[in-house]
């Protein structure tokens, strides 16, 4: 891994690597990861890009070494925590590649912070979710508050990852299941408001940056469909779908997923 450096802005950890070809460096991304994991789940990623880039990952609220504010929360205001983190360590306009809530927090602060944003990489993804998925949510958030996240993390491991990859690879299910069980309860329920009321696809045309979108061909929580809505959305954006993937395609199909971005990034 390349030469890291730790900081703490506010309640959020942030940890940036700096290229390891000792340049300058050649981009900035800023990666953010999904409900229930942290920056981890970006290591192959983080690896690949940092040849010649810098790679600065962050933990959301409640998550990995992130303190946990009290909630709930909004897409806004996580949105806004990420500005903070781009400000905050100077970091210039980054291109930014988040996962699920990731990517929702990477359309507004598209939104909101234009000019914190070179370009956009979104994957399994939402912009808006139908009245039957925010009851899903509020389902959810109950459970998790009456039984706490022991009750939904084999609910979500076979959302995250399809049959056959739990199958050959327990090791891994088992690892992120662990991520999961760790997150402060109250900050993932908050955070689960925030994904519930995401709302973004009619605004979405006003992002003039460069968007790659990437969805997962099995992923039944941000399925395709999704993911040609937000393309759709936004002009002159990529859309890819990868195959025997579902909502953890970059943790399911970790070479697929370096090979598109780095497609994409050869055409901006």
């Amino acid at each position: 891994m390349s030469q890291a450096t730790t900081h703490r802005l506010g309640a959020t950890a942030v940890t940036v690597h700096a290229p390891r070809n000792g340049q300058a460096p050649k981009r900035t991304f800023l990666l953010a990861h999904a409900l229930g994991c942290d920056s981890s789940m970006w290591d192959a990623l983080t690896h690949h890009l940092s040849a010649d880039n810098r790679v600065v990952c962050y933990d959301q609220f409640g998550h990995g070494a992130s303190d946990a504010p009290a909630g709930p929360y909004t897409m806004a205001q996580l949105a806004d925590e990420a500005a903070a983190v781009i400000e905050g360590l100077q970091l210039g306009p980054v291109v930014w590649v988040g996962l699920s809530m990731g990517g929702m927090v990477g359309q507004e602060l598209a939104l909101r912070h234009p000019v914190k944003v070179s370009a956009l990489v979104l994957a399994n993804t939402a912009p808006h979710y139908p009245f039957e998925a925010r009851q899903g949510w509020d389902t959810r958030i109950a459970t998790i508050r009456e039984q706490g996240l022991q009750a939904i993390v084999d609910m979500a491991m076979t959302r995250w990852f399809h049959d056959a990859f739990r199958a050959q690879h327990p090791e891994v299910v088992a690892h992120w299941r662990a991520k999961v069980l760790s997150c402060n309860a109250a900050a993932y329920t908050a955070c689960c408001e925030a994904i519930r009321d995401v709302d973004t696809l009619e605004r979405l045309h006003r992002i003039q940056v460069p968007a790659l979108v990437i969805a997962g061909e099995l992923d039944l929580g941000t399925p395709p469909a999704m993911a040609r809505a937000i393309a759709g959305q936004i002009a002159g954006s990529q859309l890819v779908v990868l195959p025997e993937a579902s909502h953890l395609s970059v943790l399911e199909q970790p070479q697929a997923f370096v090979q598109t971005v780095d497609a994409w990034l050869a055409s901006l």
